[in-house]
């Protein structure tokens, strides 16, 4: 080291690695904000070994200043510690920082891998965002003088004698015209909420303290109170609304970890950025995207988890994948699993009370993790028509059967599908309520792990307890069965182009069975290539009733109808239509369209279940045999569309369109 002045020396830096400021400058540090981070722990470590060093000293007198003078373009960082001595400096600055950084740049100039700690370059980061940095301290030691140091982002240093009066260190940020933004009152106390709200002593800005010295997880969980919890929650997340319930982390072995998970209110969204659990280490905050170590499903919470001895990258930023880490995160999910139960154990009316909030977030726990799937899938609990919450299992207990598998039936909400619930709950069939957009994978987990249960949607079948089996069918003059001559009449409405196909083979075995059918049908076919096409409802009466309502069965059995007819006489002969969709295909277009926002019309292809007893049905009939098709045509449709209303929202022109045949409908009485 050169001596340049009377007064003062200047030197380089003791390291051979000339680029090692691009490098810190550039990738060594992800975020820039952690700058004043990394000064603000460096300014408590020095108080802290005042502390220890003169434990008498009132701990008014040990605290961190932040100011900014906008005129220099410069931000100060003011701590009253134990200060350094030249020597200290020309140690702890030039020499054990910078040999570090020399044996990070050798070893790890490819990938950006190791622990921060091991080379004490937090000072260094402020070379992110300053053109120059000085440092003005004053060692506690006895005679000692201040020292001043000066380095302008290269290898080159200026060290002399100091202004500093009192014990403690001065560091001052000259900022680079890329980062002016640190000049911002908002942007300083933000960041000091950020990263440094728990560090031990005061941190005043502009003569204000900003941070809260104490986190709450650091306390026993018996010494804490229900509006301390509460009040905790709204300081760091800035929110108004209480959460729901908490879960107070404290463990000493084998890890050392502490903490605070709050559940907040999720009941319209799955998202996981609306939860944040933030990590620290030794209360310091060092991230808050804990993918490497929290399940991805507990990320819908709130909280924060200080663990000192985690595993951490040069920025502090993200997590190694270690076995510590794996033990931490299945000790978590264990800890919220086993709080979870015992409040469903011992509190159920509390369980039920939050369960509208939380259920996403259990139902997505239990889809991607399966220790968590362990734990909590008997305790996943749906509103009933019984007026009360009940699991799968209970639902099963008291709704006893012989079907195997056993079904569980479940509507949307107690708002739709109302039809379909009133018929049920008037049989006496219990009926769950499904409102979360991931039940339909839920379903299918539950039905994966037991064989003996299935899921049902009221409206995708008709159940047998609803249907009148001692009905006895009316056949007419021309041998047709009441029940056939409405599915002719809708299925001819309320489809175009209605046509049967049978290839080579199958027609074949048609004529065979039926070999008079050559005859009949030979007005009524057309062939093309390989395959022959019959238009069911062309074929005359005369020619029907020769050909046999079997054979004409298996007709229209390869005929294909975007919407297809059912009849079955219903208990209910208030109800007229209802409309069933496959239950499997259902989900299968449902949990498609999640990840497809594109529009998709899941109900393009459905039956429509037609009741022969309700009074309407008779009447259309009636104007079928009186040749009244347009008054037929009317009525079917309108039913149809009155059927639709209970399983989509109408676009414009649907709803246009059924208010116009309402109009219609309502001229027809008389």
């Amino acid at each position: 080291m050169a001596v340049t002045k009377s007064t003062g020396k200047t030197g380089k830096l003791s390291i051979h690695t000339d680029n090692i400021f691009p490098i810190i400058k550039k990738w060594l540090y992800s975020e820039h904000d952690i700058f004043l981070r990394e000064l603000i722990s460096n300014a408590v470590d020095a108080m802290n070994k005042m502390k220890a060093i003169k434990p008498d000293l009132d701990e008014k007198e040990l605290k961190v200043e932040v100011k900014i003078n906008k005129k220099k373009r410069a931000l100060e960082v003011i701590d009253y510690g134990i200060g350094m001595t030249a020597s200290e400096i020309k140690k702890y600055i030039n020499q054990i920082a910078f040999s570090g950084a020399e044996d990070f740049v050798e070893k790890f100039k490819d990938k950006q891998a190791n622990l921060i700690g091991q080379f004490g370059l937090g000072f260094y980061s402020t070379f992110m965002v300053a053109d120059k940095v000085t440092i003005d301290s004053l060692s506690y030691k006895t005679n000692s003088k201040p020292t001043f140091w000066e380095c302008e982002g290269d290898i080159e240093f200026k060290i002399d004698e100091g202004k500093r009066k009192k014990v403690g260190t001065t560091v001052t940020v000259y900022f680079n015209k890329d980062n002016l933004e640190y000049l911002e009152d908002h942007k300083i106390k933000e960041l000091i909420e950020k990263y440094s709200n728990f560090t031990p002593f005061s941190i005043e800005f502009n003569k204000e303290v900003v941070n809260q010295k104490e986190a709450l997880w650091l306390r026993k969980p018996k010494d804490v109170s229900e509006s301390e919890y509460k009040e905790f929650y709204k300081k760091l997340f800035h929110d108004f609304n209480d959460p729901l319930f908490w879960i107070h982390l404290n463990v000493d072995f084998p890890f050392n970890l502490k903490g605070i998970l709050y559940f907040p209110k999720i009941r319209d969204q799955i998202d996981i950025n609306i939860g944040k659990v933030k990590l620290f280490c030794n209360n310091v905050f060092v991230a808050d995207d804990l993918k490497g170590i929290i399940p991805e499903f507990l990320l819908l919470l709130r909280g924060g988890i200080d663990i000192p001895e985690i595993p951490l990258n040069v920025s502090r930023s993200f997590l190694q994948q270690d076995k510590q880490v794996k033990k931490i995160s299945q000790f978590i999910i264990k800890k919220v699993a086993d709080s979870l139960k015992d409040i469903f154990k011992n509190d159920r009316k509390k369980y039920e009370s939050f369960w509208e909030d939380i259920n996403h977030f259990i139902k997505y726990g239990i889809l991607t993790d399966e220790k968590f799937n362990e734990a909590m899938r008997d305790n996943v609990i749906f509103k009933s028509t019984q007026d009360d919450f009940v699991t799968v299992q209970e639902y099963r207990d008291r709704n006893k059967s012989k079907d195997k598998p056993q079904k569980i039936y479940y509507a949307q909400s107690e708002d739709t599908q109302v039809t379909y619930l009133d018929m049920m709950t008037e049989q006496g069939i219990e009926v769950i309520f499904s409102s979360s957009i991931l039940d339909n994978h839920f379903f299918q987990n539950i039905e994966g792990k037991n064989r003996d249960v299935t899921f049902v949607r009221i409206d995708s079948e008709i159940n047998e307890s609803l249907i009148d089996k001692d009905k006895t069918e009316v056949v007419d003059a021309k041998n047709r069965t009441i029940s056939e001559r409405i599915k002719e009449i809708f299925n001819q409405t309320l489809n175009d182009n209605i046509e049967a196909s049978f290839n080579k083979d199958n027609y074949a075995g048609f004529i065979k069975n039926y070999p008079e059918s050559i005859s009949i049908l030979a007005p009524f076919i057309r062939t093309k290539d390989d395959f022959t096409y019959i238009k069911p409802y062309d074929i005359t009466p005369e020619a029907r009733k020769k050909l046999g309502n079997k054979a004409f069965n298996e007709i229209l059995d390869k005929t294909y109808f975007e919407i297809k007819t059912e009849i079955k006489y219903l208990k209910s002969k208030n109800i007229p239509a209802m409309i069933v969709f496959n239950e499997f295909m259902r989900r299968f277009q449902e949990m498609n369209y999640l990840y497809h926002t594109r529009e998709t019309d899941m109900l393009k292809n459905h039956t429509l279940v037609v009741n022969p007893e309700n009074e309407t049905i008779k009447k259309i009939l009636k104007f079928y045999d009186n040749s009244e098709k347009e008054k037929v045509g009317l009525l079917v449709k309108y039913i149809h569309e009155l059927a639709l209303l209970e399983q989509k929202r109408f676009t414009g022109k649907e709803l246009q369109a059924f208010i116009e045949k309402s109009n219609k409908i309502l001229k027809l009485i008389k």
